[in-house]
């Protein structure tokens, strides 16, 4: 008849000590997970999306994965991920909109979070004129027929005495022998210009990530801060402490705290 409670009062301890462990177990274990997304591979914080949860990296750098397309969201506009490089924390991206044609214009200008973005020295911006209403600029190409507007021009910057057109959109591209010769390019070459996108440079810190991976932790976000999920289900605000260390080679020799009250 005494072994009822006894069994109880040990249910209930196993209870109480696994459930806030496993949540933060999970943080550990999907957090370990990579992003993967056709040539996009092995990325990890601080981004975060498709298979890793939003604690995983910072809120606004989430990737998304479309038909082998990785795609992600600045400041209210989608740009496709070329290329990215999680050393040097550059990512060469292109406006999704513009990265089949030109002559259908639907987001507003480039612009990127200066807060969290550098442009890299080797792009500029570049000012798409269309349907000008007077003579139209040096180098103004005709859109195909199908197309919203009727011709298209690209110019530096809008300047005093540009003609008026019916929309002028600023985009960025990559820039290595200067703005010069898009004076004479076609839609079709300055459409493969804008397709070549360009690069920018994300600010974080990752002093704070590297002490987090050296203590057997993983990269995470949480409160506006990074935070390291540990192997032993605790995450820290910095790194992982010794007994989470232990707990990667040996997970039965870290000691579990009673439940209050319990003896």
């Amino acid at each position: 008849m005494n072994s009822w409670p006894s069994y109880s009062s040990h249910f209930a301890f196993f209870v109480l000590i696994s459930i806030p462990f496993s949540s933060s177990f999970d943080s550990y274990t999907t957090c370990s997970n990579t992003f993967n997304c056709g040539g996009i591979t092995k990325v990890g914080f601080p981004f975060w999306g498709d298979g890793r949860p939003d604690n995983c990296g910072y809120p606004e750098l989430k990737l998304a994965c479309s038909n082998d397309v990785t795609i992600i969201e600045i400041m209210g506009v989608k740009y496709r991920l070329l290329k990215i490089n999680q050393d040097q924390q550059t990512l060469k991206v292109v406006r999704d909109d513009y990265y089949d044609k030109i002559c259908s214009p639907k987001f507003g200008d480039t612009k990127l979070d200066s807060n969290l973005f550098d442009y890299v020295s080797s792009s500029s911006d570049v000012t798409l004129l269309y349907d000008c209403a007077s003579s139209s600029p040096a180098g103004s190409s005709k859109c195909p027929d199908n197309e919203s507007f009727a011709n298209v021009a690209a110019v530096p910057a809008v300047v005093p005495g540009t003609p008026i057109c019916k929309s002028k959109v600023v985009v960025r591209i990559s820039d290595p022998i200067g703005f010069g010769i898009l004076s004479i390019l076609n839609v079709t070459a300055l459409e493969a210009a804008v397709r070549e996108g360009f690069e920018v440079k994300y600010k974080v810190d990752s002093g704070k990530c590297d002490e987090c991976v050296g203590s057997k932790g993983v990269c995470g976000w949480n409160l506006n801060e990074t935070v390291c999920h540990c192997p032993n289900q605790a995450s820290e605000s910095q790194t992982c402490s010794a007994a989470t260390t232990a707990a990667i080679n040996n997970p039965a020799a870290v000691p579990l705290t009673p439940a209050k009250g319990m003896n």
